[in-house]
């Protein structure tokens, strides 16, 4: 066999080799692309889970502000302060209503006896709950929520209405965004300054 021969063979082997090499390299990338997405989906369902559940007991203190006072409250002070030092109140009926009455009349008439109790606006929530906690953003490093409140008009009706808010780019805080097709500017968020709704967007 010659060296030329010996050479080639060798030179064959060498980019055999290399091209090995070559696709173990991007059968990685590709394999840690695709996990880095999937882990990246996952956490990001994650965090929008915890906001979620945050906007909602924001909601909740809200309906009963807004049971208390009649309006919504328009800034996080005031509804924490509600939470945390306020009460609620709760009325009950005393007796029974006769089929031929309204409970209005049975209380006109002495049939039904309204009792009136209060309970701290705290019992809303279980007994950990930390209050000011509601206005910060999870995972924002400190970001609070955007909350607004007013009165619009809805068929010609005056309606109590509320909004409470963040972006995408404050819940996905110190993640890698880049390549994931995601609107940073999107919201997360309850209620709405145009329409009568205490429901969430997702």
């Amino acid at each position: 066999m010659s060296i030329e021969l010996i050479n080639l063979g060798l030179m064959k082997i060498g980019i055999q080799a290399a091209l090995f090499a070559i696709a173990i390299v991007i059968a990685y990338f590709i394999y840690d692309g695709v996990n880095t997405k999937i882990e990246f989906r996952d956490l990001a369902q994650q965090r929008k889970e915890v906001v979620q559940e945050r906007l909602l007991n924001i909601t909740i203190a809200e309906k009963q502000f807004k049971q208390e006072k009649g309006r919504y409250a328009a800034n996080f002070p005031e509804l924490i302060n509600f939470v945390q030092n306020d009460s609620l109140t709760f009325v009950k009926a005393i007796g029974n209503v006769p089929d031929s009455l309204t409970e209005v009349e049975a209380v006109e008439q002495g049939i039904v006896i309204r009792d009136t109790s209060l309970v701290p606006a705290s019992s809303i929530f279980p007994a950990n709950f930390n209050a000011d906690s509601m206005k910060y953003v999870p995972f924002s490093d400190g970001d609070e929520f955007r909350m607004q409140a007013g009165v619009i008009e809805k068929n010609k009706v005056n309606v109590n209405v509320f909004e409470v808010s963040t972006t995408l780019e404050k819940v996905f805080t110190g993640l890698e965004t880049m390549n994931e097709n995601i609107k940073l500017t999107d919201e997360i968020k309850v209620g709405s300054m145009s329409e009568p709704i205490t429901t969430g967007n997702w």
